[in-house]
């Protein structure tokens, strides 16, 4: 039996098993590109490693993870079993219960996303989830992933357990998927930003040799853009029903923005503070940036205080030899808080020594929707926008903030995710700041890849 493993798959694996560079790996790839043969080569190996322990050390279990029972026992079964010869191993193996059983305790186990909630409890030294974004009948991916599928790797397979049993590696993930938007595929994929435990590979159907390009090409006249990016270019980008479509994180999102300037002095104030605000109560979003060469440069952001009061007096205590001018939502001039009666969101602000910015009235949605879009890029190809990683809320609200019934003329954003409220702060303090001079209707703006 030989492995034949194409330039891609070969990195994917090299930096898993022979670099040991991550411990969990996303790849986003087209169809096409080998997922299935990449995941049970990954499952195999990992089973060799396990063939090495000894009996008595406990989860020696590899699972493969797929959306439903037919696609893991008639995808992963026969790949597994003739392809790779895992049958000719095992001392026993059944497809309908989607198991092999090898000498030494060692397991391999085929799951349904659909029964994922009977991995909770037990103990996995390596699991492959596939199709992520098609994992829907159940509990959320996230809460999957989270509750049941993480836990299973690093309580029982921990740095410290691998170590004791004297494995070559910890418990590990390989997730891999073709994407359809912005959803909890893409959270995992992007973790690779702030973890160094996790790695990120991006594959589209030219890095296949499985795929006839020339064919591919002539199917575009049958599928929409949307389809055919995220089949074949494993574009996360979606329709023209997103707010803030300017937004990529390639593009606005760095690492490289400073912290805000302090004085050397004592005396002396250090970088303006700028605080766009979403009043609500128990969440109180609200995203820091600095103006610098009219930039807005977003540096941190703070979630979760109780009420306005409790805000701003982190935010003064935060930032005691600073000017903190504040964007929030206009309404609340008359919103009344927790604080006594006839006190206001904005006098309980203004009380701390913040300076408070906002309309008479809020603008209309569409303009200060275009404000944010305008400075994520201008007609002149122009950024004037970047954010950096650890603002992880403000990030996946411009990326998942969408209209009502995927419909921007409606101008009604979409509440249902509760992902908003960052956007909507911004909202406030980039139109205030750079406002749209003329109104113009909401049209649709088609797609963006």
């Amino acid at each position: 039996m030989s492995i034949l493993l194409h330039p891609g798959q070969s990195t994917v694996f090299r930096a898993m098993f022979i670099e040991r560079l991550y411990r969990f790996i996303v790849v986003c790839c087209s169809r096409g590109w080998g997922k299935s043969y990449m995941a049970a080569v990954a499952a195999c190996t990992a089973l060799y490693e396990l063939f090495e322990l000894d009996e008595s050390v406990p989860n020696k279990v590899v699972y493969i993870i797929a959306p439903t029972y037919d696609q893991v026992t008639e995808i992963y079964y026969p790949l597994l079993a003739y392809d790779l010869g895992l049958e000719s191993i095992a001392l026993k193996s059944s497809r309908d219960l989607g198991r092999f059983v090898f000498p030494g305790r060692v397991e391999l186990r085929l799951v349904s996303y659909e029964a994922v909630e009977r991995l909770r409890g037990k103990g996995a030294y390596f699991v492959v989830w596939d199709e992520v974004t098609s994992c829907k009948k159940g509990i959320s991916a996230k809460k999957a992933w989270q509750g049941v599928i993480q836990p299973c790797i690093i309580t029982r397979w921990s740095e410290q357990n691998a170590k004791r049993f004297d494995a070559k590696n910890p418990g590990r993930g390989l997730i891999i998927s073709t994407p359809k938007g912005y959803d909890f595929f893409h959270e995992l994929y992007s973790l690779r930003e702030l973890n160094p435990l996790w790695g990120s590979y991006h594959y589209d159907y030219t890095q296949s040799p499985y795929l006839d390009i020339n064919e591919i090409e002539s199917i575009k006249n049958d599928l929409d853009p949307i389809e055919f990016a995220s089949e074949y270019l494993a574009s996360f980008k979606e329709s023209g029903n997103s707010v803030f479509y300017m937004f990529d994180r390639d593009r606005h999102v760095t690492s490289q923005i400073p912290d805000f300037v302090t004085s050397k002095k004592s005396n002396d104030l250090g970088e303006d503070v700028h605080a766009c605000i979403d009043f609500n109560v128990g969440l109180q979003c609200t995203s820091l940036f600095a103006l610098r060469g009219g930039q807005a440069q977003f540096i941190d952001e703070i979630k979760g205080h109780p009420d306005t009061e409790s805000l701003a007096k982190d935010l003064r205590n935060r930032f005691k030899n600073h000017r903190i001018f504040a964007y929030p939502d206009p309404s609340g001039k008359a919103r009344k808080t927790s604080a006594p009666v006839g006190v206001t969101d904005f006098s309980i602000l203004k009380s701390q020594g913040i300076q408070v910015n906002a309309r008479k009235k809020a603008p209309p949605i569409v303009d200060s929707v275009a404000a944010v879009n305008r400075m994520l890029v201008n007609a002149n190809n122009n950024t004037n926008l970047y954010i950096h990683p650890r603002c992880k809320g403000l990030i996946l609200s411009l990326e998942r903030t969408k209209w009502v019934d995927g419909n921007p003329n409606t101008a009604t954003i979409d509440k249902s995710e509760n992902l908003e409220h960052f956007s909507d702060g911004i909202r406030y303090g980039l139109e205030y700041l750079f406002p749209i001079q003329s109104h113009t209707t909401p049209v649709k703006r088609g797609f963006n890849f």
